[in-house]
């Protein structure tokens, strides 16, 4: 009975946000209701943002909160892809991808998000943030170490750590895994030590961010012959499928570093 009921002032909140928006479908109007996945009971001024996908990272389109029954509507500009992120203060971790068809209201929904379990300390990831590129500041990266230059060596490393709220890698987060070379691995690390990156940003708060960065090495022998790096591949190894999936996106975007010298 409670469930219907919800359902029912779902549909309601649904036809007044249609109406509110007379140029628009029904069809672009997505509603529902977040509750707590343990007790079951409604989030309430819990934050909903309706955000896609585009070439700089996620494009904020609506925002809103829930009402006291854990309700909530948010309109789209048109039918399409879509997703819908969810948080306490802001919207985090908690991402549902919804699908918009021109001429078809989307039915409202129950979302069980682990709320109680909720921490606002996790880092955000690449798809959480308002833009995904990462950046070092100075645009130096890492020293090619001397000793793999003569030789010709070539190589990669992956590294997967926290940038804080001031840009700097938090130091116990450090992880480097993958490297050909011990001194690839160590070069990465003192690098590390020093680096700086853009802070990241959902809204206007600055926020912690896990990323991970994917370094290749080559000696270019003729500088007159420019060589495209290869990208490294990432290891399945010990590493989680969110890892390897954000480690996927680096070697795409600008998480992908190229450190050449000649020899």
């Amino acid at each position: 009975m409670e469930y219907w009921r919800s359902s029912v002032l779902a549909a309601a909140l649904l036809t007044t946000a249609a109406s509110a928006f007379p140029d628009r479908l029904s069809a672009q109007v997505i509603g529902g209701r977040v509750t707590d996945d343990r007790t079951m009971k409604p989030a309430v001024d819990y934050v909903v943002r309706l955000v896609q996908m585009s070439d700089t990272g996620l494009v904020a389109l609506d925002e809103t909160t829930t009402d006291a029954t854990g309700q909530f509507t948010v309109v789209a500009p048109s039918a399409g892809s879509y997703v819908l992120s969810f948080g306490k203060t802001a919207p985090r971790v908690h991402r549902v991808p919804v699908e918009i068809e021109a001429g078809v209201a989307p039915t409202p929904k129950d979302f069980p998000l682990p709320i109680q379990r909720e921490s606002d300390t996790r880092p955000y990831v690449d798809v959480d943030v308002d833009a995904a590129s990462l950046f070092p500041k100075g645009g130096r990266g890492p020293a090619f170490p001397n000793a793999q230059r003569l030789a010709g060596a070539r190589g990669s490393v992956f590294a997967m750590f926290v940038v804080d709220t001031t840009g700097r890698p938090e130091k116990n987060s450090v992880r480097l895994f993958a490297g050909t070379h011990a001194d690839f691995v160590r070069s990465v690390e003192q690098w590390l030590t020093v680096g700086n990156f853009r802070v990241s940003h959902v809204g206007n708060v600055p926020v912690r961010r896990q990323v991970c960065l994917a370094f290749a090495f080559q000696v270019d022998t003729d500088p007159r012959e420019a060589r495209r790096l290869p990208k490294p591949d990432v290891p399945p190894a010990g590493l989680a499928s969110s890892s390897r999936a954000l480690c996927s996106r680096a070697l795409e975007g600008a998480g992908m570093i190229t450190v050449s010298a000649q020899r």
